[in-house]
């Protein structure tokens, strides 16, 4: 039975701080304007909205959701609440507005985005809700503003800083941005060369493959990709020791789930990390990718990443010294992954 239909990727590339607010015309000045389904950029995420819906308690309207995308534009794995994301606001056409933190609807939702970390260019979609004592269905929503504590932020020289003054984000509900709006963010921002399933690739160190993906579960929360590593050094390694990064499998919505998200997906992960290769040697594991909610998204993309400038700063360790020089910054083949 066939899983994936397009071309898996494999690609190999070398707390909590919601602070609510209220919008102020002055944070909304400071706002990078755009219209839906365009990526707003501010250095750290991309961002961009694809629906607005009547938000129901049953058959009653009691607010509005905004359904919002998010991609981590930076080198390392953050939430957004690392960037001191503020409270979300929903701008009425009379010129009401309705805070994200005016219910805890919208504070759980809220709370859902700030605190989910993102790998590098993984994708994340939620679901925004603004609920109010009172709406009129009638009164559409007009733009959403997405707030950031930027200047709190840049006291924080550990955190990656915006690189732009308009970070803030004020998104008009009344227009749909028109293009390939695709091109910006994406797995793709990752350098790396790409192939197909059953497909192996080399990077120096190792020849890896992906040979089947599955179901996990009935019902269904995840994905299993059955992954092949065949060690080429003329020594003992482990993956950890060239420094091997977290694991995307990326759906057909851009969304991405992790090798390192929740004890199973971690659990799996953890048999590649632990096991040492004799010279030449192969190995053979399933990854599982789990999501809760399951999302009817097919995957359309495995990234294996490795932090190839990490790797260069390691021990001058003779072994270590040989893997070094043969470890190249990208790896990938074509997969055509079926059961």
């Amino acid at each position: 039975m066939r899983y994936l239909s397009k071309p898996v990727i494999l690609l190999i590339l070398i707390a909590l701080f919601l602070t609510t607010g209220t919008l102020h015309s002055t944070a909304a000045g400071m706002a990078s304007e755009g219209c839906m389904k365009q990526w707003m950029f501010n250095g750290v995420w991309r961002v961009q909205v694809t629906k607005v819906e009547p938000f129901m308690d049953g058959s009653q309207q009691v607010g509005w959701q905004v359904t919002e995308s998010w991609r981590n534009g930076t080198r390392q794995e953050i939430a957004p609440a690392d960037s001191l994301l503020k409270d979300e606001v929903l701008e009425l056409a009379d010129g009401s507005s309705i805070a994200a933190s005016a219910s805890s609807s919208g504070t759980m939702s809220m709370s859902t985005i700030a605190s989910h970390s993102l790998a590098q260019a993984a994708q994340f979609t939620y679901v925004q809700v603004f609920r109010a004592a009172s709406v009129n269905p009638a009164v559409k929503p007009k733009a959403v503003t997405i707030l950031f504590d930027g200047d709190r932020l840049s006291q924080f020289k550990s955190k990656p800083q915006f690189t732009t003054h308009k970070y803030n984000y004020r998104i008009k509900l009344d227009c749909e941005a028109s293009g390939a709006q695709s091109a910006q963010g994406g797995s793709f921002e990752i350098p790396a060369t790409q192939g197909c399933m059953n497909q192996w690739m080399s990077n120096g160190p190792w020849r890896v493959r992906a040979t089947a993906v599955a179901p996990v579960d009935n019902p269904q929360i995840g994905w299993q990709v059955t992954e092949e590593w065949t060690s080429l050094a003329h020594q003992q390694i482990s993956a950890g020791d060239t420094n091997i990064g977290v694991q995307q499998l990326v759906l057909g919505n851009g969304d991405t789930l992790e090798s390192d998200a929740g004890v199973r997906s971690s659990g799996s992960f953890v048999q590649l990390m632990q096991h040492v290769f004799a010279p030449r040697s192969s190995f053979t594991y399933q990854q599982l990718f789990l999501q809760i909610p399951f999302s009817s998204e097919k995957p359309v993309k495995l990234i294996v990443t490795f932090d190839a400038a990490t790797q260069k700063k390691a021990t001058s360790d003779r072994s270590t010294r040989s893997i070094r020089r043969t470890s190249g910054s990208t790896l990938s083949a074509p997969s055509d992954i079926s059961g």
